[in-house]
């Protein structure tokens, strides 16, 4: 038996264990999994050394173009994610930020082609739902289009929804938009930005008369509050409907407390935290740094600690980078500069360094976080997010001890700045292969747009 690549001398991570055997990929598979000594012959032999290898990190929360050309993002940040070990991206913004209001089906298929023209990860897409059309096409998108996530933001209303020059979303949409999820089945989930927007109009309005622009006065003006009451109340619609939901990037130990309870009773709650609110305070910066506003806001360590315990204790299921590239935010203020951070390239990193290394969590716990978890959420378990035979060749090599001290020069992120700037992170991707195709060694990118594809989901 000849076999494409065979991958020998590594420690194979699962979520149940490591176990020290090697990898034989064929036509993009694992078609074996053996000792070294029962591997096939190989026209490629990679000597993993020792090191762990782990199934391709899929991450949950991306963002392309909110705040740069479609085609671009494309371009920059395919290479960002496989640099960081992402395989699979899940992009919640796709086609362009001036096409918010159309169908999806209008703007699918040259998304779609835009993508996987430059894809070195592969790619699904959820869809955000604005209008009562978007809601309404519901199924369609999941029959024709093979998208199974909707995305609802319920902070984009009032003033921050006219911004975008989209109606206000209400819970009327809302409730709609889950009872028609709750009719469809797994795994159509819905994905909710859980913000109660009303009270930090009122607080941003008194700081701002009070001349605050300082990071911290982003944190003051958007409190857990905002958050835990939007989570309290969606898990109440979703109790009502039976229908599952996916809360995204949770910030806060009110909110984590409040999902944790609904899981206990039954609740068929998902959580979903970033890298950022595991690893960075407000404090952790110069008062006016402009760039580390992201929505929600940065908090502080009491929050952080309580993430890390639900992630531990399987409360906390999966890690989405919610990245997005943006420049010249050090040009605005604090209220008028664009929230988000670019975090395809240091998620998996952060994860190694701030989690494993610090014994906060095991390898297997971080597999299953970001790999095995995002894997069944996206519906793609039956190909991705775990290493065993008949599985895409979607896969990892990290190095747990290797230390950079990250720059934003040395990333592939369109970005010009990184929140971690300076940070030593111990922990880093070594080796990433996409369908059997190696994309990136040695924190050089080696493969060629176009690998990554498009990946339609059905119902099951």
């Amino acid at each position: 038996m000849l076999v494409d690549t065979v991958i020998k001398n590594c420690k194979i991570v699962g979520v149940d264990g490591v176990v020290s055997a090697g990898i034989g990929v064929d036509d993009g598979k694992i078609v074996v999994i053996a000792k070294d000594q029962n591997l096939p012959s190989a026209d490629k032999c990679i000597d993993a050394k020792g090191r762990f290898v782990i199934p391709g990190v899929i991450d949950p929360h991306v963002h392309y173009s909110l705040y740069r050309p479609y085609e671009e993002d494309c371009k920059s940040e395919a290479r960002a994610a496989v640099a960081g070990g992402i395989t699979t991206e899940a992009l919640m913004t796709w086609g362009g930020m001036d096409k918010l209001l159309v169908s999806y089906k209008e703007k699918f298929e040259e998304a779609k082609s835009i993508v996987e023209r430059h894809a070195l990860a592969n790619v699904v897409f959820i869809s955000c739902l604005f209008t009562d059309q978007h809601i309404r096409e519901i199924p369609e998108y999941v029959r024709d289009l093979g998208i199974t996530q909707f995305k609802h933001c319920l902070f984009l209303k009032g003033k921050d929804a006219e911004a975008l020059g989209i109606p206000s979303f209400d819970d009327t949409k809302l409730y709609t938009a889950l009872e028609i999820a709750s009719t469809l089945g797994p795994p159509v989930i819905s994905m909710i930005h859980a913000e109660n927007v009303e009270i930090h109009y009122g607080i941003k309005e008194r700081l701002m008369k009070d001349g605050r622009r300082d990071l911290r006065a982003w944190t003051e003006a958007k409190p857990s509050i905002c958050e835990s009451e939007a989570v309290n109340r969606v898990i109440s619609l979703s109790d009502y409907l039976d229908v599952p939901i996916y809360l995204v990037h949770i910030s806060s130990s009110e909110s984590l407390d409040i999902a944790v309870q609904a899981q206990a009773r039954g609740s068929k709650v998902i959580v979903e935290t970033c890298p950022q609110y595991l690893s960075l305070s407000w404090k952790d910066f110069p008062e006016n740094y402009v760039p580390a506003k992201c929505n929600p806001p940065l908090r502080d360590e009491t929050h952080i600690e309580k993430l890390w315990w639900g992630i531990k204790n399987g409360y906390v299921h999966c890690i989405g980078s919610d990245h997005c590239a943006s420049t010249g935010k050090g040009n605005f203020d604090i209220w008028s500069a664009p929230a988000g951070l670019p975090g395809l390239e240091t998620l998996l990193p952060v994860m190694l360094s701030e989690g494993v290394n610090k014994g906060r969590i095991s390898l297997e716990k971080l597999v299953e976080v970001c790999c095995r978890n995002p894997a069944k959420v996206l519906g793609i378990q039956s190909q991705k997010g775990a290493i065993a035979v008949g599985l895409d060749a979607d896969l990892v090599m990290v190095d747990l001890n290797e230390s950079r001290r990250v720059k934003v020069d040395d990333l592939y992120t369109a970005s010009d700045f990184t929140p971690y700037e300076g940070r030593e992170l111990k922990g880093w991707p070594v080796l990433t292969m996409v369908g059997g195709n190696i994309v990136m060694e040695d924190g050089e990118i080696v493969g060629e747009p176009g690998v990554g594809k498009y990946i339609p989901r059905k119902l099951l």
